[in-house]
């Protein structure tokens, strides 16, 4: 079964849309859509169990954390991560989950270099650390904290003591997974314009994502995976699911 962890905080806009179009495109697949509301104060959790998800509520814990709540809930072997912010194209997801069925121990949508409505700044950041992810590290990442990807379960609940509890739990999934060697596929997606504002702040969120991407750059280019991420055998689980 795949589990879709949904992490949300004031989206009561776009929330109902985004679950209805998860339910759509995975209509063919045993699934479970579990939207984890953290904090919010407009009615979104409301809105999504109308849309006909499964609400965790929590108190305002951070968007890493709730993915992290949400997947020790989620009763799949696979685990999509999908913005409640209606950005992503949730009609990319049966792709991802093939990749992951097919092999890969990650995949990704990665969207376009520059997307709409997404400031200069905040795109040049990205590029920067994509870069240096790339020349140090060694490893190329068309986007490195995409917020649409499938994996195992058990893969971030492994990782979930090295996870941050904010942004950064995106760029350190990428990264960690990526140092423990398996094939990680990216597939290109469109990117659409956020419904409401943007939760990213420049200073502190560039601040931590700095301090994650030098983190990840250590683990790749020593080779291994962090915690207990290398105990965990991928072949165990190929094709199941």
């Amino acid at each position: 079964m795949i589990s879709v962890v949904i992490p949300a905080r004031d989206e009561v806009h776009a929330v109902a849309g985004v679950v209805r179009r998860v339910r759509e495109a995975l209509a063919h697949e045993a699934h479970e859509i579990l939207v984890v509301d953290d904090g919010s104060r407009d009615g979104t959790g409301e809105a999504a169990r109308e849309a006909g998800a499964r609400v965790l509520t929590v108190g305002g814990i951070g968007y890493g954390a709730a993915i992290k709540a949400g997947a020790a809930q989620a009763r799949g072997t696979w685990l999509a991560l999908l913005d409640a912010d209606g950005t992503y194209p949730e009609a990319a997801l049966p792709g991802l989950v093939a990749a992951v069925r097919a092999g890969a121990r990650q995949a990704i949508g990665a969207r376009p270099g520059f997307g709409p409505g997404e400031s200069l700044a905040r795109s040049v950041v990205k590029a920067l650390f994509r870069g240096a992810v790339r020349w140090v590290g060694g490893f190329a990442a068309p986007d490195l904290n995409s917020g649409l990807r499938v994996l195992r379960t058990a893969d971030l609940l492994a990782l979930a003591p090295v996870l941050p509890d904010r942004f950064s739990l995106t760029t350190t999934l990428t990264l960690a997974l990526a140092a423990a060697g398996d094939p990680i596929v990216f597939q290109p997606i469109a990117y659409r314009a956020r419904v409401g504002r943007s939760k990213w702040r420049p200073v502190r969120d560039t601040w931590r994502m700095g301090r994650t991407v030098a983190r990840g750059i250590g683990w790749l280019r020593a080779g291994r995976a962090p915690g207990t991420l290398a105990a965990l055998e991928l072949p165990s689980v190929r094709g199941t699911g």
